[in-house]
């Protein structure tokens, strides 16, 4: 197809104007100045991330300036080459463009900014990129960008690119291309990996095609894309394309007048040999055109508007009120922005960076289920499906893990790719800086029922039957099996020995509080289903145990392991012991924290010894209490909080939420709000130093468990509605919408008051529990309850 050209008519600039019209002050994220700092750079392109959840491009300047770290990530590619294990794959990138005039380039790295400012625009999911650059030579000009990819149709994305000399005038060149020259971070500093081999490169007048294969699973990726001027009266004098190894480039020269501006604009595909059935997966360069050709008839203003629409209605379901506090407002819809970018249009992994680079590897962890899932559950549930489906394929490989350990049933890896074996790399540097052996992948097994917490609350919120009967069932019943060979019997009780729960600074230890009450709510939930699906689908039920060849005593076995399994809590103070022989380590707590606000280690405390002390990494037995809430007395949630608290030295992104969510169930509301507040600028203020490594995943969707079930006092039973509201002193008013179970749920609520609306297709009355109190609500009717909230 070389020599070919793509057609469509140009649009009027003015149209797309009105289109990328920025939002009001409070959806924007802008990004002032520039610092040429590796670091800097590569922690606004994390920022900075648009995606779909299908395709992620990281916040990158157009011209790559040295020290970046753009790429895009595609949901699901994963690829080992000569990595340790097998991880995310950069993919080849097609948002490049250079300007040149006089063989310069206009580059940051190179000019002088006279000013500079990337905009995201949060309610369109649009970047947006101004720069006045001055030259070497004195030559001024302004290049804006405005990109996105569609949100209404995952494999498309567009740039439109404006320049316009502003003293001088002559030939300028405008480059733009398909670039398969990327590399994944490796290891060690400057070191990279290697996952793309070149298959195919073609070019046209206004087309260009790059096709790439990973090296070790043979995954296609194709792009495709128009390149042209649309718009400005100077003549193209000039228009070449280019090939450069494993990238290839359009360049258009035209004769510029100077105060003139001139547009372009950029049409790109991007495909995989998944997205396509097998038999036509080997003529991806036929998909990505006829897909190219599509788009390009179609053109931009449509496309653009129906990505507006589907934003529009994202925002309608997912925005969240905040009023009286500006700065809790905005940083927490940039925590839903990241979420709405990430949800998984089809079944596919959710990392724990999302996808916004290729930090951790992008594997997934517990971290899906525990706190980014109930986001989706409440919001989207085809999404939460989506991302328990990935779980569901890859039980497969669950399999294998539990028969590598020795055990049987399913072992859901702690972390997890492509199959759902285990990919936990052998050795890291950890804190200390050292090269040592890792042990989460061994011994982090709480994940295995963590799984599961995320299976049962999807269906106590959505009421999704066909789920629990066809998938959820079976990954129960796997993973009870697994647990039911793994535990020691000592005496007439059951333990777990050898483990690591949330808290990895201990390593080794015997009876987890977190992982044993997880275990032990989980084989009861396993025999519990057993009889519940035995009266109520007994065919489904038969049809599993035949397909898993379940043993007529199991069931009744994991109800004995869950009674008898070991837990220990001193009955006078309400304590519970962290794992075996945690009280009888060197008592230590954190006494002051530095200028950042992180927690200072005591004297005499590193992170080669801080297992030897009762100083934890994050919140362990406070995020057992505060998954089963009503398994626990106020009395003893508090005695537990008043303990752990001050020896957590919050070295997790996972554990200032937990924090805030406990604080507030003990009545610790100032640190509650300090808590979110941190959780909520977790990566916009790189409280951690490493969001240049990617978005916190956890900590996005913490944030917004914690306003919403923490500030917002929301739980949502199976039968009924129950609120225990507590705003802090600086918001007038939180107001938000979540679904249950085909129901839309309005909430608004004030520091007295909370206006309730149930939309539903039918009339119904339905229970609110409302501190204590319980109404009866109609659907489609609002009803105002009257609070006194607690001191």
């Amino acid at each position: 197809m070389t020599g070919s050209s793509l057609s469509g008519d140009g649009m009027p600039v003015e149209e797309l104007d009105v289109l990328f019209e920025l939002s009001p002050e409070e959806w924007l994220l802008r990004k002032k100045g520039y610092r040429k700092a590796a670091k800097a750079i590569q922690i606004n392109e994390t920022l900075l991330t648009t995606g779909n959840g299908y395709l992620n491009v990281r916040g990158s300047l157009e011209e790559l300036p040295p020290g970046h770290c753009g790429g895009m990530y595609l949901a699901g590619i994963y690829d080992k080459s000569e990595a340790d294990v097998e991880e995310l794959v950069k993919c080849p990138m097609w948002t490049d463009v250079s300007v040149w005039h006089e063989g310069g380039k206009f580059c940051l790295s190179c000019c002088q900014a006279l000013e500079h400012e990337q905009v995201l625009d949060m309610r369109k999911g649009i970047l947006h990129r101004r720069t006045t650059f001055k030259n070497p030579h004195g030559k001024i000009l302004t290049l804006e960008t405005s990109r996105l990819v569609f949100m209404h149709d995952p494999h498309r994305g567009y740039m439109r690119v404006k320049i316009t000399p502003r003293n001088f005038s002559g030939q300028i060149r405008v480059l733009s291309g398909l670039n398969g020259q990327v590399y994944n971070r490796g290891f060690f500093p400057r070191e990279q990996y290697k996952h793309l081999q070149l298959e195919r490169i073609e070019r046209g007048r206004n087309f260009m095609y790059l096709e790439m294969k990973t090296r070790e699973r043979g995954i296609r990726i194709a792009l495709g894309a128009s390149w042209k001027m649309v718009s400005g009266s100077a003549p193209m004098l000039r228009w070449e394309p280019r090939i450069y190894g494993e990238k290839l480039t359009s360049e258009i020269t035209i004769d510029a007048a100077r105060g003139h501006s001139y547009a372009f604009e950029k049409l790109a595909v991007v495909m995989t040999s998944r997205d396509v059935p097998e038999e036509r997966s080997r003529s991806m360069m036929r998909e990505a055109i006829c897909n190219l050709r599509s788009y390009v008839r179609t053109g931009a203003p449509v496309e653009i508007g129906r990505h507006l629409d589907v934003w529009s209605e994202l925002w309608k379901q997912a925005d969240v009120r905040i009023d009286g506090d500006e700065a809790a407002q905005k940083a927490f819809r940039y925590n839903i922005y990241q979420l709405l970018i990430n949800g998984p249009a089809k079944p596919g992994p959710i990392g724990a960076k999302f996808l916004s680079s290729e930090g951790y590897m992008g594997h997934v962890f517990w971290d899906t289920e525990i706190f980014i899932l109930p986001f989706y559950i409440h919001n989207f549930p085809a999404m939460a499906r989506n991302a328990l489906m990935y779980r569901f394929n890859t039980l497969p490989g669950a399999i294998v893990n539990a028969e590598k350990s020795g055990c049987e049933g399913a072992r859901f890896a702690w972390e997890s790719a492509t199959t759902g074996e285990d990919v936990t790399p052998r050795f890291a540097s950890k804190l200390e800086k050292i090269i040592r052996f890792i042990y989460t992948g061994v011994e982090e097994e709480h994940i295995v029922s963590d799984v599961i917490y995320g299976v049962e609350r999807y269906f106590r919120v959505t009421g999704d039957e066909g789920f629990l009967l066809h998938c959820g069932l079976e990954m129960v019943f796997l993973t009870a099996r697994y647990w039911a060979s793994r535990v020691t019997r000592v005496g007439e009780r059951y333990e777990i020995h050898t483990v690591i729960g949330p808290d990895e600074f201990h390593e080794h230890v015997n009876n987890n509080a977190y992982t044993n009450w997880l275990v032990k709510w989980h084989l009861r939930l396993a025999a519990m289903l057993f009889k519940h699906v035995g009266k109520t689908a007994p065919e489904a039920l038969r049809e599993l145990e035949e397909k898993i060849s379940l043993g007529d005593d199991e069931p009744a076995r994991w109800l004995d392991i869950s009674r008898c399994l070991k837990f220990t809590q001193n009955a006078e103070t309400g304590l519970i012991e962290q794992f075996d022989g945690y009280f009888a380590l060197k008592d230590h707590v954190i006494g002051r924290c530095d200028r950042s606000g992180h927690p200072v280690l005591p004297p005499g405390v590193t992170y080669r010894n801080i297992g030897r002390t009762q100083l934890i990494k994050q919140a362990d037995v406070l995020l057992m209490m505060l998954l089963f809430p009503h398994s626990f007395s106020f009395e003893e949630k508090r005695a537990n909080y008043d303990f752990y608290e001050p020896r957590t030295a919050h070295k997790s992104s996972l554990s200032h939420c937990t924090h805030a969510m406990m604080g507030l169930a003990v009545a610790e509301r100032n640190n509650a709000y300090r808590y979110f507040m941190k959780t909520a600028l977790f990566d916009l203020e790189n409280l951690h130093d490493n969001t240049e490594l990617g978005i916190h995943a956890a900590s996005v969707g913490g944030s917004w468990q914690t306003v919403i079930h923490g500030f917002g006092g929301l739980l949502l039973k199976s039968d009924r509605i129950v609120l225990n509201p507590w705003l802090p002193k600086k918001w007038d008013r939180l107001a938000f919408r979540v679904k249950w179970r085909e129901r839309t749920v309005h909430l608004d609520i004030t520091h007295t008051e909370v206006l309730i609306t149930i939309e539903a297709a039918s009339e119904m009355t339905l229970p609110c529990t409302l501190y204590g109190k319980t109404y009866k609500i109609c659907t489609n009717e609002p009803r105002t309850l009257s609070y006194c909230p607690p001191r």
